[in-house]
């Protein structure tokens, strides 16, 4: 499913976290790291002053950069993983974007919420960014303050009846197998529609029809499925959900087109990005893409 991982990498303790993530990735799947280093010196040039002032930055910089790839190199070379490093310039949105496309690269793996000391691109909205525009999968990963070695046996996958989210479930169940996983299908009837009459009563047949066809996919795939189904904000009840049975990763399709438009890019699945505890990984498009 994934032979090329994209990891953009900087100082950071979250990049790091998120490095662990790509390994244990590239060792399922047997797959390629691309650990890219983006440079940016936010937007100071030669004009701003003493040219001397940038040079100075950007050297720091490439230093940096060298540093941090030499580590990852190594960190890959221990655990068997093919590894290649590349180094560029560029807004850093734009230059992940553009490498992935030129490289056949098929997942992308990030920190957000960084806090490193050169707070670049592993910044909420940059990952953000890639999650919105990338058209393959990214998982974005934060830095906990108490961090054990990642483990995925408990998958969330957010389901509504849209093929997007039939395209999430995809991902999720080929991930279950890779990872002998168990597979959490949850349906959220939205509480804006209110507790009671018709179109509630329309809801629940509708959750009780999707999670049907989610149970004979997941038979189909030979994966363990918890079917559940839960009332209110989509993206607090996927989050809580997701807290509440320690699950290890959460599963989004984005710019879904069921009749309620739930689970869009830019609302639901942005918003678990930034409150979830657990890695994220969105799914954009549909089947054929």
């Amino acid at each position: 499913m994934f032979d090329q991982i994209l990891l953009p990498v900087d100082d950071s303790d979250t990049s790091q976290r998120a490095q662990q993530y790509a390994q244990v990735f590239a060792n399922a799947f047997d797959a390629e790291i691309h650990a890219l280093f983006v440079l940016e010196n936010g937007g100071l040039s030669d004009d701003d002053g003493d040219g001397s002032v940038s040079e100075q930055l950007d050297s720091e910089l490439r230093t940096t950069a060298e540093s941090t790839l030499e580590t990852v190199v190594a960190a890959c070379e221990a655990d068997n993983i093919a590894v290649r490093t590349s180094i560029t310039s560029g807004h850093p949105t734009e230059a992940i974007l553009d490498y992935s496309d030129a490289n056949d690269v098929d997942l992308v793996v990030l920190g957000a919420h960084s806090r490193g000391r050169l707070v670049r691109f592993l910044r909420e909205s940059i990952a953000e960014q890639v999650a919105q525009n990338a058209s393959i999968p990214v998982l974005t990963v934060r830095s906990q303050e108490e961090e054990t070695a990642p483990e995925i046996q408990d998958i969330l996958v957010a389901i509504d009846g849209s093929e997007s989210a039939q395209h999430a479930s995809t991902y999720a169940f080929s991930l279950a197998n890779a990872f002998d996983a168990r597979v959490h299908g949850l349906y959220v009837i939205e509480s804006r529609f209110g507790n009671s009459g018709a179109l509630r009563d329309l809801l629940e047949r509708e959750s009780e029809s999707v999670l049907q066809a989610a149970r004979a996919h997941a038979a189909q795939a030979d994966v363990n499925l918890v079917p559940v189904t839960r009332g209110g904000k989509p993206e607090r009840e996927i989050s809580e959900y997701a807290t509440s049975q320690g699950v290890d990763l959460v599963v989004l399709g984005t710019h879904g087109r069921s009749g309620l438009d739930r689970f869009v890019m830019g609302s639901v699945a942005t918003s678990v990005m930034r409150n979830a505890n657990q890695p994220v990984l969105t799914v954009r498009g549909t089947l054929n893409q």
